[in-house]
């Protein structure tokens, strides 16, 4: 029968800095890869800002679309209207006259592009007018025209100016 005492274990040896060492690279294979790819991208990156020129070649001579366009905005009607709102510059840029005398008129030359342009007027009616009209003219042509009938009425005309292309 033995007693119960038991052996003491010896003790554990330390890993050598040699086997650390290979341990951390076995587990760590895949890291000078990554690092490797990474500074070839930025290199092809760089590489790519460098040799490319600020301008694609021809740049000089792609002209987007941009055309200027006679524009009037006119408002009849009797008396005063309390306001007039209309768009100046084909955005959303707008004017407004308060109490302007009726008929109103306003003639302007727009330049639209590359993109669309917006004309557009509102007006209001007075309280004792019986009726308000608007018209938006571009390049002498109708495009809209409205009337509203009653005291204190709203009238608004509007349209879309494509660029043309020469």
């Amino acid at each position: 029968m033995t007693t119960g005492t038991a052996k003491p274990k010896p003790p554990e040896e330390k890993p050598s800095p040699r086997n650390r060492t290979a341990r951390l690279a076995q587990r760590t294979w895949w890291l000078p890869w990554v690092l490797g790819a990474a500074a070839v991208a930025v290199a092809v990156v760089i590489a790519t800002d460098v040799f490319t020129p600020d301008k694609p070649a021809g740049w000089d001579q792609v002209r987007l679309p941009t055309t200027e366009h006679q524009v009037v905005y006119s408002v009849t009607g009797a008396g005063k209207s309390p306001e007039i709102k209309y768009v100046i510059d084909g955005v959303n840029g707008t004017e407004t006259v308060v109490n302007g005398d009726l008929p109103w008129r306003k003639e302007f030359t727009l330049k639209v592009g590359p993109g669309l342009g917006v004309v557009q007027v509102l007006a209001a009616n007075n309280e004792t007018a019986e009726s308000i009209g608007c018209t938006v003219s571009v390049d002498g042509n109708v495009v809209h025209q409205a009337s509203s009938r009653g005291p204190g009425t709203q009238v608004s005309c509007s349209s879309v100016i494509r660029p043309a292309t020469r």
